[in-house]
């Protein structure tokens, strides 16, 4: 996938974000909000049993309006309609397109009969799935089209709308915002329909109890990346400033660009600044999505390097009580002269639950989205979810720069 398409890629579920926040910030204090909703992109469920299903588009490359443009959500939910014929649902394609007047609009009947027309393969198929008793003068009656601003409108547009939520105390550009995106994009992921619900109030809930910024690729290709990176690491360094505390790292290798190439580095980095004095007492864990022969690379690549790890093998099997024993110090003059080992290193593919087992003081997620099967409670937790390695020393202070 190219740059430019990626980025098309993450506008158009930005958007989608922000138009899912201010529908929800919008709504009646009852109605429900399902993300991804089993209709479209997003259901809003009001009291009175009505269903609102809002299907976003972005396309901030094209030139001008084409119906075609229209024609795989159009027939998406002609699709939906034709198979629960119910007029309890009420359709809209939100799409932005560049110089096109904002406002509702109806479609017409000659749109649709073009867009069932279609010589499109994959829409083809849809239409093949569209139950043919239906009728399309009852069907436009409840779909229309709805154009939004450009995604830089839309962003302000929220923001104003949480500051009139008046959660004092709280920056909205570089905490409130983020985590809106960042919990919306959390709730997008999870699989199950009812995890995916939301009302407004739960909304103001989890926004009053925020107390750091979640990175996430969402937030990071904000307009103040810079702003929340500096943000992140004033708040990272008030606990790493502390010298006796158990830190724990989660990895999701796939989230941070060239893993395999700088997590060695990046633990050397980190034990050499945090985990190097005799005041440096607790011993810090790195838990990573892999299996054994995967940790026992980069168990191996350490020794290298003088540094011994804990992986809580014995054999072939683990045994957590092993890998969370104390190392073995050598210590004269009052001094830690060396250690039996640096680290814990955990494989987190047949150990899911280990770092479970005993809660440390501060835990750092390097990943887009926190694991559901992790215990977060009492702990201070950090989503870090960078894409690089550069971003990820800078805000755990490592590094000046984070370019």
């Amino acid at each position: 996938m190219s740059k430019r398409t990626a980025d098309s890629t993450i506008k158009g579920f930005l958007y989608q974000f922000n138009k899912t926040l201010l529908t929800i910030a919008q709504a009646d204090e009852d109605a429900v909000v399902t993300v991804e909703g089993l209709v479209e992109d997003i259901d809003v469920l009001a009291a009175t049993g009505e269903l609102r299903a809002i299907q976003c588009k972005y396309h901030e490359s094209k030139d001008k309006y084409f119906e075609s443009l229209i024609y795989k959500p159009l027939l998406q939910m002609l699709e939906s309609f034709s198979q629960n014929n119910s007029d309890q649902i009420q359709y809209t394609i939100f799409l932005h397109v560049p110089n096109e007047k904002l406002g509702i609009r109806d479609v017409s009947e000659e749109t649709l009969n073009s867009a069932l027309a279609t010589d499109n393969k994959d829409l083809k198929k849809i239409v093949a799935r569209i139950s043919p008793n239906f009728s399309s003068i009852d069907f436009l009656k409840y779909v229309k089209i709805e154009f939004g601003p450009s995604i830089d409108d839309m962003e302000e547009e929220v923001k104003v709308i949480l500051r009139e939520f008046n959660l004092e105390g709280i920056d909205v550009d570089t905490v409130l915002y983020p985590n809106a995106i960042t919990k919306i994009s959390k709730l997008s992921s999870l699989k199950e329909e009812d995890k995916r619900k939301i009302t407004k109030k739960q909304l103001l809930k989890y926004l009053s109890n925020v107390t750091t910024t979640a990175l996430s690729i969402w937030t990071l290709s904000l307009k103040n990346r810079a702003d929340i990176l500096n943000l992140t690491k004033k708040q990272i360094s008030v606990s790493l400033s502390q010298n006796s505390r158990e830190r724990y790292f989660y990895f999701s290798v796939n989230d941070i660009e060239d893993f395999d190439d700088n997590i060695v580095v990046f633990i050397v980095n980190y034990l050499s600044k945090y985990h190097s004095k005799p005041v440096h007492l607790k011993t810090p864990m790195f838990a990573i999505e892999g299996n054994y022969d995967f940790i026992k690379d980069i168990e191996y690549r350490l020794f290298k390097k003088g540094i011994k790890s804990n992986t809580g093998l014995v054999g072939d099997n683990f045994e957590i009580d092993e890998f969370y024993r104390e190392p073995i110090k050598r210590i004269a003059k009052g001094n830690i002269e060396e250690r039996e080992f640096e680290l814990r290193l955990l494989a987190v593919e047949p150990q899911p639950y280990a770092i479970n087992h005993r809660k440390g003081d501060d835990l750092y997620f390097v990943c887009n989205f926190v694991p559901e099967n992790i215990e977060t409670t009492d702990i201070n937790s950090y989503q870090i979810g960078t894409t690089n390695f550069n971003e990820l020393e800078y805000v755990m202070s490592l590094r000046n720069s984070h370019e």
